[in-house]
């Protein structure tokens, strides 16, 4: 038998900082959802509402802004792990399969709405959140570029330019959800999600 390979005892400085990132997501999110602003926030509020020292906050985040993109950063993987059941779906049996593949990108976005909205409204004017959310974009880009290559449509390769129309899905679905999605309730969301299925479904996986 195969032995698994060894995990580190202790944590990597870079797994603690996502880890205390975390700690913040739960404990920010309540705040903007309350109606703060995350630039109204100070460092103090927020440490204190995590429970942590100065010194601890300062040891692995030089100021909010640092702490706004290590959060980002661990939504990032929320974000690509919900994606990834829609990429690694192949071709989908029917707009319900489809549906539920692309379900969990809807509510992961909805559950981290408030600090994406923080993040790109700083990216505005912060390059450092600006590459963030371009990385963001870049690595939704990427691993549907990956479905896109590998999707045949009637049995033949989906004639379509996987790198454009990639990049064209992922601007869709960022800015949709950004606008359309984050405001809404539940209902008013499943049916943006019934509007993106057919676009998707329409798009990728109907023979021209």
């Amino acid at each position: 038998m195969a032995s698994r390979p060894v995990r580190p005892l202790q944590p990597t400085r870079d797994e603690r900082r996502l880890e205390l990132a975390r700690y913040f997501i739960d404990e920010v999110t309540p705040l903007l959802a309350a109606g703060e602003a995350y630039s109204d926030l100070s460092v103090a509020r927020m440490i204190d509402a995590v429970g942590i020292s100065r010194s601890t906050f300062y040891s692995y985040f030089t100021d909010k802004a640092a702490l706004l993109t290590a959060m980002g950063e661990d939504i990032t993987l929320d974000l690509a792990a919900a994606g990834a059941r829609w990429f690694e779906l192949g071709v989908p049996a029917d707009r319900a399969a489809l549906r539920e593949a692309l379900h969990p990108l809807f509510e992961t976005y909805r559950r981290h709405q408030l600090l994406l909205r923080a993040i790109t409204d700083a990216a505005s004017y912060d390059p450092g959140m600006r590459e963030l959310h371009a990385n963001l974009v870049e690595r939704a880009a990427t691993g549907l570029e990956a479905h896109v290559k590998q999707v045949e449509v009637g049995g033949r390769p989906n004639p379509l330019d996987p790198r454009r129309v990639s990049l064209w899905l992922v601007w869709m679905l960022e800015r949709g959800l950004y606008q359309l999605v984050g405001p809404v309730g539940d209902r008013e969301a499943g049916r943006h999600l019934d509007a993106v299925v057919e676009l998707v479904w329409r798009t990728l996986y109907v023979p021209a």
